[in-house]
């Protein structure tokens, strides 16, 4: 079977089954009670089954296997490092499933964030060729920048946990979270099937954007489901070991991602400075702000996901990591600026009522 053709059969039959995954957990979650609850942040939400995490994590696990039922020629040791993968993702799928049902401590979360993380790299210290982790990377000024075993380890711990918490602090709209993993997925794909041909590692990437694919048919505004903290981790787990496991592709994938990152950057110093902690939840995210300055959810999705296209792109085009880091410090500017934008236009809100009542301090003075 030719490339093209594998790739359409795995991503037609991990999506179709994705998407009977997912409609399949509308009626179980909501048998459960596992539903999102109206909150302050997320004005009036209805209430909607959060069950799909799980139906994401088979349909992955099914795409795998059928890539193996395949003639796929792998190369030594992946057989090893995906299964690792699998083992962390479906780890913390599993426990996130209890905390979307019933609730956990944010230490508890981030101590499974972290046992699942272990699990895919602390097999490196078998020796060379175990386990998925960071050892060299481009370095912006030219040539490969090699890590000593210990702090290669610890890099790839701070990667997968930072990936995780990523996708999870973006998953506040319906459909933003799968597009901006859609997008990335789309990106890794064409970095290691077309640039640096990689062809099993870039099934991964197929077979990840089939199964959000499934998903995103239930979950675009307004949604019938949502991915729950099982689904976001499991996304943010997955997306960081299929960016490092043939090799690190850390630009590439920070290009991509970046808005997202710099937005979660940006929100938890903003709670911190405010005296609060940075895992309770607000709406000082970019996209809440967005949808309060008046953007439909289908809008800031789309605006998200174009952005995080065009820097992926961008990075799939520029030549050297060095224009790479250039362009994500341009990532940085678009975020102050759009920052900047809403900022004013916030306060000048706040300030317009004050002055029609007549300099009253009660901003909804009759």
């Amino acid at each position: 079977m030719s490339h093209p053709l594998t790739v359409a059969v795995i991503f037609g039959a991990t999506a179709a089954l994705s998407a009977l995954f997912v409609w399949k957990s509308i009626a179980l979650s909501t048998r459960l009670g596992m539903v999102d609850q109206p909150a302050p942040r997320r004005a009036g939400l209805r209430l909607k089954p959060r069950g799909a995490g799980v139906a994401l994590f088979l349909a992955f696990a099914f795409g795998l296997a059928l890539s193996y039922s395949l003639d796929v020629e792998r190369f030594p040791q992946e057989t090893e490092r995906l299964l690792l993968l699998l083992a962390g993702a479906g780890l913390l799928t599993g426990v996130t499933v209890y905390d979307d049902a019933v609730g956990m401590s944010p230490g508890s979360k981030f101590g499974f964030q972290l046992l699942a993380a272990s699990l895919v790299v602390l097999p490196r210290l078998q020796g060379p060729g175990h386990g998925i982790v960071i050892e060299t990377f481009n370095s912006p000024f030219g040539g490969q920048i090699e890590l000593p075993l210990a702090a290669a380890v610890i890099s790839t711990l701070v990667w997968f946990l930072g990936m995780v918490n990523t996708i999870n602090f973006v998953d506040g709209l319906d459909g933003l979270a799968g597009s901006v993993t859609l997008v990335a997925c789309g990106v890794l794909f064409i970095h290691t099937y077309f640039l640096e041909p990689q062809f099993t590692i870039s099934l991964l990437a197929v077979i990840l954007g089939a199964a959000v694919v499934g998903f995103l048919i239930f979950n675009w505004h307004p949604s019938k489901v949502t991915m729950g903290d099982a689904g976001a981790y499991f996304l943010g787990f997955t997306l960081a070991g299929i960016a490092i496991v043939g090799g690190a592709k850390i630009a590439t994938a920070l290009l991509v991602l970046g808005l997202p990152i710099l937005d979660v950057a940006g929100v938890i110093v903003t709670r911190l400075y405010r005296g609060g902690s940075p895992t309770v939840a607000d709406r000082v995210h970019l996209h809440y702000r967005l949808i309060d300055s008046g953007w439909s959810h289908s809008r800031v999705t789309i605006f998200v996901a174009a952005i995080s296209a065009a820097f992926g792109v961008a990075g799939l085009l520029l030549p050297s990591s060095g224009l790479k880091l250039v362009a994500l410090g341009m990532v940085g500017v678009v975020v102050v600026g759009i920052v900047s934008v809403l900022t004013i236009r916030e306060r000048r809100a706040d300030i317009g009522p004050r002055r029609h009542v007549g300099g009253s301090s009660a901003p909804n003075a009759p």
